[in-house]
């Protein structure tokens, strides 16, 4: 199966006037770009960067998708990504992540746990054995010499609740991290470009973006 990279890359301006203004925004932009789906689960990637002069905004799918009407034309580019494009057995990448982990739950009246809760995970100890744990689960080894763990500023959105109608206010941490990794398991690293890593993956986070070595 072929895959399409989408890159759009507009001024802060342009950003503005077509309402993209947070990361549930830019989420809800990229549904434009598959119309006719709107009761499909989400099969893409997004990755958000701002590059100073404005944004850098990613989409990696395997339905080739559609220029949105507020997206200027000559701000999209789109090219196909073969499937042998991840045979590679290393890679240069990067990933824009939301790492967190759980914390244990308290025990209610009749001693049985609540749901654990999720919290960021901060410190470079924590993201390098995150990192670590996420390449077992997805089929690669990190080069540990090559690991950097760069801190991004914190997302914060506004969603519109389905059950009560009303906005909620939500905050997403994010860190990107940059190196070299390995293949260890082809299956399963390739199940993992085209699904991406950890939570949070409906506003930006987990994709892949690699470069072979």
């Amino acid at each position: 199966m072929n895959f399409h990279l989408t890159k759009i890359e507009i001024d802060y301006e342009t950003a503005h006037k077509a309402g993209l203004r947070d990361a549930y925004a830019w989420h809800q932009w990229a549904w434009h770009a598959f119309p006719g789906r709107p009761k499909d689960d989400r099969d893409f990637l997004t990755r958000l960067d701002d590059i100073g002069d404005g944004f850098r905004f990613l989409i990696q799918s395997a339905a080739e998708p559609q220029r949105p009407g507020t997206c200027p034309l000559d701000a999209w580019q789109t090219r196909g990504i073969p499937e042998n494009f991840f045979s590679h057995p290393a890679y240069r990448f990067s990933l824009l992540a939301n790492p967190t982990r759980k914390l244990a739950a308290p025990r209610d009246a009749e001693g049985k746990r609540r749901n654990a809760k999720r919290v960021p995970v901060s410190t470079r100890e924590d993201l390098i054995a995150w990192i670590e744990r996420k390449g077992l689960q997805h089929g690669f080894r990190i080069d540990p010499a090559t690991l950097q763990t760069i801190p991004r500023p914190r997302q914060v959105f506004v969603k519109k609740s389905t059950v009560d109608t009303q906005r909620h206010a939500g905050l997403h941490s994010a860190t990107e991290f940059v190196g070299i990794l390995k293949v260890t398991d082809p299956a399963l690293f390739i199940q993992a470009t085209h699904s991406g890593i950890g939570s949070a993956k409906a506003f930006g986070f987990g994709m892949l973006c690699l470069s072979p070595v």
